[in-house]
């Protein structure tokens, strides 16, 4: 993925320092978001469980997908490329010991449902790119990091002629994402828990820009 005006890096093998950086950061970007609120609604273990999470949500990622991350890792985006997501039945099995150990056996089940809500959101019959994650260190939000990792993983996406996709429960979110191009494809409310938005944003031809 191509430099878009910041230093940026594409993890491939990183050391486990860099992920524990990468986890934690990520943890305290989400830490008031919808869903982590709605599995892990007490704040004493919000914290420790979204670190433990997004450790694994790495290792997916870094496994099937690309991790792409400022030089300081105060921001990070995780993308799966088209045909990896959803996860196949096979691919869910082997992660459930993990999650289990990263959400506790209390939140296990709220978690799961989660992951399967959003799962049966996605477009069926589409190729695309999907944006699993976008997080910046909460001192660092509003400061151009969060749009030049964007821009950098959709820069790939219209280079290949390939959509890009994403889920979020957060209403803010969504005219940050409409300035790039993404539409709103449906909206869901999960059982007890939050709205959640899908969003879709079309290729564009590389060759207007």
């Amino acid at each position: 993925m191509k430099n878009v005006g910041l230093v940026m890096e594409t993890i491939r093998n990183p050391g486990s320092s860099d992920r524990e950086i990468l986890a934690g950061m990520l943890a305290r970007a989400f830490i008031r978001d919808p869903l982590a609120l709605h599995v892990f609604p007490e704040d004493m273990v919000r914290q420790r469980r979204l670190i433990a999470v997004y450790r694994l949500y790495l290792r997916v990622f870094l496994r099937s997908g690309i991790v792409v991350t400022n030089n300081e890792q105060s921001a990070a985006a995780l993308w799966l490329p088209p045909g990896r997501y959803p996860l196949s039945l096979a691919a869910h099995l082997r992660l459930l010991p993990r999650m289990a150990m990263a959400t506790g056996l209390t939140a296990l089940p709220k978690a799961l449902h989660v992951l399967g809500h959003l799962e049966q959101m996605h477009p069926p019959g589409r190729r695309f790119w999907y944006l699993g994650v976008l997080g910046v260190e909460p001192y660092k939000q509003r400061t151009g990091l969060g749009s030049a990792l964007l821009k950098t993983g959709l820069r790939v996406c219209d280079e290949e002629g390939t959509g890009a996709y994403l889920e979020t429960a957060e209403p803010s979110n969504l005219p940050f994402y409409s300035a790039y191009g993404f539409k709103v494809l449906g909206t869901s409310e999960l059982r007890n828990g939050p709205r959640v938005w899908s969003m879709w944003r079309e290729a564009r031809d590389t060759r207007d820009c």
